[in-house]
C-alpha cells in the first residue's frame, strides 16, 4: 500500500474527518487532502506526526504496512 493510501486508511479506520487529523498536525485541511490523493509527500516531521497520532511506527507508516494501530489490536494478535 503506498503513503497516500495508508495515510487515507488510517484516518478513516480511526473515524477522523481530514481537519480533525490537520489540527492534531497542526496543518491545514487541504495539506491533508494532498496527501491522501498523493499530490503532495508529508515532511519528515508531520510523518513522525501522523505516526503518533496513529499508535504506529514510522516503518509501518511509511511502508504501508499497517493496518491497524496497535493500539486497537489485542496482544494476541500481535507478532512475536
Amino acid at each position: 500500500m503506498s503513503l497516500h493510501e495508508t495515510i487515507y486508511t488510517l484516518r478513516t479506520k480511526r473515524g477522523l474527518s481530514q481537519l480533525e487529523l490537520a489540527e492534531a498536525l497542526d496543518v491545514s485541511r487541504q495539506s491533508i487532502s494532498k496527501w491522501e490523493t498523493g499530490a503532495a509527500v508529508p515532511e519528515l516531521d508531520k510523518l513522525v506526526k501522523l505516526s503518533d497520532v496513529f499508535g504506529i511506527t514510522l516503518d509501518e507508516l511509511v511502508r504501508g504496512t499497517a493496518e491497524i494501530p496497535r493500539a486497537e489490536t489485542s496482544p494476541a494478535a500481535q507478532p512475536p
